[in-house]
């Protein structure tokens, strides 16, 4: 025999839903992780990324082979956090690019 019963439905908001989760599944979860997370950020948000060299040690050999692929002065900019435009046009100079 079937249901006879009210259906009801539920709708949650993306809020409601997020604070759920957080307190059904987050507590549940081993503490390294949790530090883990604390500590890197998002974990899989690096997937896929290609750090070159974030300190700012641009070499020449780098800089020859970006050269070649016709990349550009601010993408190297881009991929090399600590390295300012001036630091890059001084090492240009030194390596005869300029």
């Amino acid at each position: 025999m079937a249901y006879r019963g009210a259906v009801i439905e539920q709708q949650w908001t993306p809020e409601e839903v997020k604070a759920y989760c957080a307190e059904k599944f987050e507590s549940k979860r081993p503490a390294y992780l949790r530090e883990a997370d604390e500590r890197v950020g998002n974990r899989f948000s690096s997937r896929g990324k290609r750090t070159v060299n974030s300190n700012g040690n641009l070499s020449k050999a780098q800089y020859m082979r970006f050269m070649e692929k016709g990349i550009s002065d601010e993408h190297i900019l881009s991929r090399y956090q600590d390295l300012t435009p001036e630091r890059l046009e001084m090492a240009k100079k030194r390596w005869g690019f300029v």
